[in-house]
């Protein structure tokens, strides 16, 4: 029986001057076509790489940049979709602003080849998002069952219950967009994913934005993108299987095994996913 080898690429976005949207979109087709070209089907962009694209009003309010950025939306899920028919690979498109009947969310747009675009939002904002821009939670998470993806985007992968509603779901591969301005947000999201790797025994892609605008709401970055994978004796003990540099942009790519997951999990000295409790660990005064 062949192996199922999946090859994936987590961009480390570094955001650049630019003085026209098709510069931007100039910028995400180098980065795609250079992770393509390096052999990845699958290709995981950050959190609000949007974002590159406030270089076109400098003197734009901290409180107004959704609504800004919202006309572009509909252009970026186009250009994924169409990247994606074109080259037959999967891209988890990082995500941008939608506007939805609800509010603005921050939404993450997956190209899939025979899907089309698969849309989702981030489920737990944070307190910049809710109180500054003003943006509404989604409720639910992507799933591109055929590939076993699945998206947390950012903040969402701090929770255990987002990992695990996707494993449960048969997703062997969860896809963190990210944006971290400090390197205590980076280790919050890093180590989580760390985390959710031991739990579920899964692999995962961690694509970080970096770079700055000079000002809010881009002052700071702090980040590396990577290929994470359990610490069992399949795999390298680091639980590591590509990295990027610090704050600097480049593609993380590795080859994943599905296959020999499923031996991981099947034949480890602890098997996390099969002893894990499917109903809530009681909790009492003594044994």
């Amino acid at each position: 029986m062949e192996t199922l080898k999946i090859r994936i690429a987590a961009v480390n976005w570094k955001l650049r001057t630019i003085r026209g949207d098709s510069e931007f979109f100039g910028h995400f087709y180098d980065l795609v076509e250079q992770a393509h070209g390096a052999g990845a089907n699958i290709i995981v962009v950050p959190e609000l790489m949007v974002l590159e694209l406030l270089h076109l009003e400098p003197q734009l309010k901290e409180p107004d940049v959704p609504k800004y950025l919202v006309q572009y939306g509909k252009a970026i899920e186009e250009w994924i979709e169409r990247i994606s028919n074109n080259s037959g690979l999967v891209l988890v498109g990082g995500s941008h602003f939608k506007e939805t009947s609800e509010g603005i969310v921050n939404a993450c747009a997956v190209g899939h080849p025979s899907l089309g675009i698969v849309l989702g939002a981030k489920n737990n904002l944070t307190q910049y998002e809710k109180e500054m821009w003003d943006l509404v939670p989604g409720t639910s998470l992507v799933q591109i069952p055929d590939r076993r993806l699945g998206v947390t985007i950012c903040y969402d992968s701090e929770f255990p219950e987002s990992g695990r509603a996707l494993a449960e779901g048969g997703v062997t591969i969860q896809c963190v967009p990210a944006f971290t301005e400090s390197l205590y947000g980076f280790n919050r999201v890093r180590w989580s994913g760390h985390a959710r790797t031991i739990e579920n025994q899964c692999y995962l892609a961690h694509s970080s934005l970096v770079g700055d605008l000079g000002r809010e709401p881009v002052p700071t970055t702090y980040g590396s993108s990577a290929i994470l994978c359990p610490p069992l004796k399949q795999f390298p003990s680091s639980g590591i299987l590509a990295t990027t540099a610090l704050n600097e942009e480049g593609i993380a790519i590795a080859e994943l095994d599905m296959d020999l997951l499923e031996e991981a999990r099947a034949t480890g000295d602890v098997r996390n996913w099969h002893d894990r409790h499917l109903s809530q660990w009681p909790i009492r005064d003594s044994i």
